[in-house]
């Protein structure tokens, strides 16, 4: 029997769907990723910037080609090609990976660092500009929600996975 929590839950979620798509797609606009790397003053393509955004965030852990397409969630060769354009560009360098002399770990060069500071810095003041008429506890209970979506979103793909290779044995 379909009952009027069910309609209303089904509601919330058409409504969050549709938010969701929304803001994606606001934030993955070609125009928007123009306007923080013209601020920045710097000219590099978004998953360039992802990755970056990765190891400056993430500065004190080692790297290796295989830990970044798993942690952004994309395949190994385009992080390869992605890598390779950065090293080029004098924004990325390899080391020997301590723990297996096979591979490579990655960091930051010093104009990688500053090249990540300056993305930073030109999407804080977006968010700053975006967020400006907003109060500050409404601001903490997005947070605290979104750090709560996101929580159960990343458990619900662990339990998917967690699914899928039990079937597959």
């Amino acid at each position: 029997m379909y009952t009027n929590d069910m309609k209303s839950d089904s509601n919330n979620l058409d409504d969050l769907e549709s938010v969701l798509r929304s803001l994606f797609q606001l934030m993955k606009r070609t125009q928007h990723w123009a306007r923080i790397t013209a601020q920045a003053g710097v000219t590099i393509d978004r998953p360039a910037g992802v990755i970056i955004h990765l190891l400056l965030t993430h500065a004190t852990e080692q790297f290796r080609l295989q830990d970044i397409a798993v942690a952004l969630g994309i395949e190994a060769p385009s992080v390869t090609r992605k890598t390779q354009a950065l090293e080029r560009a004098g924004y990325l360098a390899r080391l020997p990976d301590p723990k297996d002399g096979r591979a490579v770990s990655f960091y930051l060069t010093p104009a990688g660092i500053r090249l990540g500071q300056s993305l930073h810095a030109a999407q804080r003041e977006f968010l700053e500009r975006s967020m400006r008429s907003w109060r500050d506890d409404d601001l903490q209970q997005l947070v605290t929600l979104l750090e709560r979506f996101s929580i159960d979103l990343s458990h619900s793909y662990e339990s998917n996975e967690q699914t899928k290779e039990n079937s597959d044995v």
